[in-house]
């Protein structure tokens, strides 16, 4: 039953898309800074850049969840922080990394937005110490990728006082100390790859700026808002698990199926009591289900976020027939969780696999968190804010998500109120902007 699908799986922005990117960082800007909205071909970038960037390169994720999909290694990890908030000027860099910080030529961070400017400053004053040397981050490149327009960090408003006591203007990565010392070489990513319709694009560019938000949301509502496009099941997206987990219970106790349970396994450096898990270590599954891959598969039958309905399960794997595709056949899967080392043979950055955690990479799929959605592109999504956004940049992330207007509805219509910017992100992603195509 491992059939291929009878459409092809679109294709990733091509490598020599990221030509002239991957050239701007090569020249050796000592921190450059790539930021561009949903859908602008960040992923794919930091694929073509783990492939062409050389052996002395390390890639960190904000969170474990975020460093498991990169292939990479959380900063607290890397770098031995506490998880919590931390005075850059009491860090000292862990003894054993000290090898492979003086060896590292570059350190490449994604989900940028939600890293705390405190964090940079730690992760900074590390690297000057274990190099000696006094340069902004102790002479490597640091390349950093995000949207600081879309998830900010979580920082608790007694976090933000300690940060202003510590003179910081804000929590985001773009107020850290270091980068007053170095002016960014800025690579903006303009051009949108997910949809293609100019309509949706500029409406959701206006969403993203906080700039004519009115007449956004009101297209958007009259486009958008009561039921779905027919013959088609959409992903409801909502802002919090407890509305999610609803959704997903109430799919699930209607299918008379009495299902399956899939335990998921951990080895080595995996704590399934502490860590979030990608999907969960008892996952219920049922004939008639609808799921989501939460994993690319190396033979291109579907990508992270692909969605269908199972049609058949069997004791290790599971039938699913993908939307709009054919039906394929889903085994479990392994993600592993590195730690940078150095090879003193090869001369190279090393990955070393220290844990393993194995399940089925399929969640439920009638809803899903904003937050998890993230990254994602769906052909069917329908929005459910119930009593509203409650973060800035949560209903652009949301909305970003689909592929087209046709394939995306609204449970109640779009308010303004939804639309919430942090006015100091926004100023700095316009300059940011401005300053790179002046």
């Amino acid at each position: 039953m491992n059939a291929k699908p009878s459409l092809p799986i679109r294709p990733a922005v091509p490598d020599d898309a990221f030509a002239g990117p991957l050239a701007k960082v090569r020249e050796g800007a000592p921190i450059v800074m790539v930021l561009g909205g949903a859908g602008t071909g960040k992923t794919t970038f930091l694929h073509a850049l783990r492939r062409h960037g050389g052996g002395r390169q390390a890639f960190l994720a904000p969170t474990g969840v975020a460093a498991l999909q990169l292939g990479g290694q959380t900063i607290h990890s890397f770098f031995g922080l506490p998880p919590r908030l931390v005075d850059p000027d009491q860090v000292k860099p862990r003894s054993p990394k000290r090898t492979l910080m003086k060896k590292l030529e570059r350190l490449v961070i994604d989900e940028v937005s939600m890293v705390r400017a405190d964090v940079l400053d730690a992760v900074d004053r590390c690297l000057r110490i274990a190099r000696g040397d006094p340069a902004p981050f102790g002479g490597v490149q640091v390349v950093l990728v995000g949207d600081f327009l879309q998830l900010p960090p979580v920082v608790p408003q007694t976090e933000r006082e300690i940060l202003g006591h510590l003179g910081y203007e804000g929590p985001f990565a773009f107020d850290a100390r270091v980068l007053r010392e170095v002016e960014p070489a800025r690579l903006p990513f303009l051009q949108v790859h997910r949809q293609t319709d100019s309509y949706f694009v500029s409406h959701l560019a206006s969403l993203r700026s906080g700039r004519y938000v009115h007449e956004a949301v009101a297209a958007i509502n009259e486009a958008s808002f009561g039921e779905h496009r027919p013959g088609r099941i959409p992903v409801v997206l909502a802002p919090t698990n407890m509305r999610v987990d609803a959704y997903n219970q109430r799919g699930l106790s209607a299918l008379a199926d009495d299902g399956r349970v899939y335990e998921g396994k951990s080895e080595g450096e995996f704590d399934l009591a502490n860590d979030r898990l990608p999907v969960p270590e008892t996952l219920v599954l049922k004939v008639g289900a609808r799921v989501m891959t939460v994993r690319n598969d190396p033979e291109k039958q579907w990508v992270n976020g692909s969605v269908g309905t199972i049609t058949g399960l069997a004791h290790d794997r599971a039938y699913v027939r993908l939307d709009g595709a054919g039906l394929v056949e889903i085994e479990r899967t392994s993600w592993e969780r590195i730690r940078y080392d150095w090879d003193e043979t090869t001369g190279k950055v090393a990955a070393k696999v220290v844990g393993t955690y194995t399940q089925l990479p399929l969640v439920p799929a009638w809803a899903v968190t904003v937050h998890k959605a993230q990254g994602l592109t769906l052909d069917d999504v329908r929005i459910d804010f119930d009593s509203g956004a409650f973060a800035a940049g949560q209903a652009y992330v949301a909305l970003s998500r689909a592929r087209s207007l046709e394939g995306l509805s609204l449970v109640r219509p779009l308010r303004t109120s939804d639309i919430r910017i942090d006015r100091r992100v926004a100023a700095f992603t316009a300059a940011f902007e401005a300053a790179a195509l002046s």
